[in-house]
């Protein structure tokens, strides 16, 4: 103890000292994550595509002979190769599940709600949800397949670096009818910019579909206010007895298809 320094005085000392190590450690984390809570939908009025092939990038990713002959064996509705929905073959025209990728791409909102351990994304498109593992798990050799991967994060700085496998691939990477397969592996990064604003790329890494590994384009999402017409997730769901019912009455007739 310092010559003059009470005991009164050290306690004081150490509580202080202690007290900031809180502080800084507390700084520390809060600098190693951000806050993803709360609704948020695409902003299709920034960037966006200009390419022909995916709506995730104006550069158009190359094939390889796999891909390109998956690639003109789907029909989409929409898009630069569009066909008319009657004569497609778009998953979705039988109800099944959009899938991740073309889910997070869509003009549809998502809720985020974050824990110490997961991140948990809620879709109204389909009215399905997606589970982020950020509990230190490491990625899985072999997963699923599913409709929605299996995803594990981790925070880099300030982003939220997601890698997805396990990807169901009958569904098509777009509305725009890009393939992908089985052995995609996905890299999401998500960054909060400002208190009403992620940016959101993807890079996929699928040697079987693509010649080389390709980054989209940044995507923008939008903070949506609570009470705002998207500022709650809806139930959207694709029923079959419903799109069955839509084909028949409308899309099939205006396409000239018969049943």
């Amino acid at each position: 103890m310092k010559k003059g320094m009470s005991m009164r005085d050290s306690a004081i000392q150490v509580a202080a000292a202690v007290a900031l190590a809180a502080a800084l450690e507390a700084s520390a984390a809060s600098a190693q994550t951000a806050d993803l809570s709360g609704v948020w939908l695409v902003d299709n009025s920034v960037g966006g595509p200009a390419g022909k092939m995916t709506q995730w990038t104006r550069q158009d990713p190359a094939f390889t002979p796999e891909g390109l002959a998956k690639f003109n064996a789907n029909k989409p509705g929409k898009g630069p190769r569009q066909a008319p929905p009657a004569f497609g073959n778009d998953p979705l025209g039988d109800a099944n599940p959009p899938g991740l990728l073309r889910t997070l791409v869509y003009f549809r909102p998502i809720d985020i709600i974050q824990s110490p351990d997961r991140i948990v994304q809620l879709f109204e498109y389909a009215h399905f949800w997606r589970t982020i593992w950020t509990d230190g798990r490491p990625v899985p050799d072999d997963p699923g397949p599913y409709w929605y991967g299996y995803s594990v994060g981790k925070w880099e700085g300030d982003t939220l670096v997601v890698q997805t496998v396990g990807l169901d691939a009958r569904a098509w990477l777009d509305e725009w009818g890009t393939p992908f397969s089985e052995e995609a592996k996905i890299t999401e990064r998500w960054r909060r910019m400002n208190a009403n604003t992620i940016q959101m790329t993807i890079t996929v890494d699928d040697p079987r579909t693509f010649a080389k590994p390709w980054t989209s384009d940044p995507r923008t999402l939008r903070l949506q206010p609570k009470g705002s017409p998207n500022g709650e997730v809806l139930e959207v769901i694709f029923a079959p007895m419903d799109e069955k019912e839509f084909n028949d009455r409308v899309r099939n007739p205006a396409g000239g298809r018969v049943n």
